[in-house]
């Protein structure tokens, strides 16, 4: 007999084996996926929202038919924000994805969905608002509406000047 038969059976496992096995038992099965359904009143539709990336994906399921929405389609708010900034649809630039905020079916065949995004407004001005949207089952954009968001400025501090005592 040699030194080979009398290890025990565990001990017969090559390093890399093992190595592989640790590494395998410490990685994560797989990532959490983190998806919100507010179904429609029938039943017959969802809205879809995935908050486990670094935007949101926000998208309407109606039978077979996916739409996902304000990805790309999001240059169709570009006329609303420009009414509510008063300035020309030229000036309106990039639009960051929306984060979902609340939706609420308001009947079988639409859901108003609010989100919050930043726009880019001239060459470096950005400005933070609240949309509201109104979304028909097909996955059509019916109305928007556009709040701004108010930059709270912080108030200005006023110099004071010590005030010498005069003697008596």
């Amino acid at each position: 007999m040699n030194d080979y038969d009398r290890c025990a059976p565990s001990q017969n496992i090559p390093m890399k084996k093992l190595l592989l096995l640790l590494l395998l038992g410490l990685t994560p099965l797989g990532y959490a996926v983190e998806i919100q359904q507010i179904p429609a009143p029938d039943n017959a539709s969802a809205l879809q929202i995935d908050k486990s990336g670094r935007r949101d994906v926000i998208q309407l399921r109606s039978g077979v038919k996916v739409s996902r929405l304000f990805y790309d389609d999001i240059d169709s708010l570009k006329p609303y924000i420009a009414k509510t900034y008063n300035v020309p649809v030229s000036k309106v630039g990039k639009i960051v994805l929306p984060a979902f905020v609340s939706a609420k079916w308001l009947s079988a065949a639409e859901v108003e969905i609010m989100c919050n995004t930043v726009v880019t407004l001239g060459e470096n001005e950005t400005k933070e608002f609240d949309f509201t949207a109104l979304v028909s089952s097909s996955g059509n954009v019916e109305k928007v509406t556009i709040t701004k968001k108010e930059t709270a400025t912080p108030p200005k501090k006023e110099k004071t000047k010590a005030t010498k005592k005069k003697k008596p």
